[in-house]
């Protein structure tokens, strides 16, 4: 089984984070959570497809990872291309910025993954944050867009034996300055969380109907 994270270069990073975090912020962020989610995946053979040398750099030295350098624009290119590089059948398929993942969630897709063709983890705006397969040509990969529908319709339609994997953290992708008070709730020894403090972030509640909370910078 292999665990392939497409990770999108670093000029074009979390943009809708860039008025309350500065370039080499977002990128050290990205860095932090890709070391949350490789703790997760302890005891996995992972792959990272990026097109950008130091996310790849980053990935070989610190994070003891396989590489692929993506050819194509696009994240459903880059994960066909992973699946034509690499032997391995079985797959698992995570983003880059879902830091609050466990390895209890990995121990529990595991599990499921001896009874189901296909497990699939959705994120709060509907796209797939968590993608097992049984073997990587059993669907074709539609990511973008409501991508959690879309998957299950694949799987559906192919009659395969799916599960839906219903978990609030793995649903939690950071996309947004709101998105970084869910580390603050729920990312207690992460080193998401720790790189956050370290620049000054906290988060405070909101009482009001517009959002759960305030993320504040001093």
């Amino acid at each position: 089984m292999k665990v392939i994270i497409p990770v999108s270069p670093i000029n074009s990073l979390k943009t809708r984070l860039s008025e309350f975090l500065s370039g080499e912020e977002r990128k050290n962020l990205l860095l932090n959570m890709l070391k949350d989610i490789i703790k997760a995946l302890d005891g996995l053979d992972i792959v990272i497809v990026s097109r950008d040398e130091e996310i790849l750099d980053f990935a070989k030295n610190e994070l003891k990872a396989e590489t692929i350098k993506e050819k194509y624009k696009g994240l459903n290119n880059a994960i066909k291309q992973a699946f034509e590089e690499i032997e391995d059948k079985e797959v698992i398929i995570i983003p880059a910025d879902i830091p609050l993942i466990k390895k209890k969630h990995i121990e529990d897709i595991l599990k499921l993954s001896k009874n189901y063709d296909l497990i699939i983890a959705p994120s709060r705006g509907g796209g797939t944050n968590l993608l097992y397969l049984k073997s990587k040509d059993l669907i074709e990969i539609k990511y973008e867009g409501f991508s959690f529908l879309k998957h299950l319709e694949e799987a559906k339609k192919r009659n395969l034996r799916y599960y839906i994997y219903d978990s609030f953290l793995i649903s939690v992708d950071i996309n947004t300055p709101e998105d970084l008070g869910e580390i603050f709730i729920h990312g207690n020894d992460t080193y998401t969380k720790n790189y956050l403090k370290s620049l000054g972030i906290d988060v405070e509640p909101k009482h009001s109907s517009a959002g759960r909370f305030v993320v504040k910078r001093r």
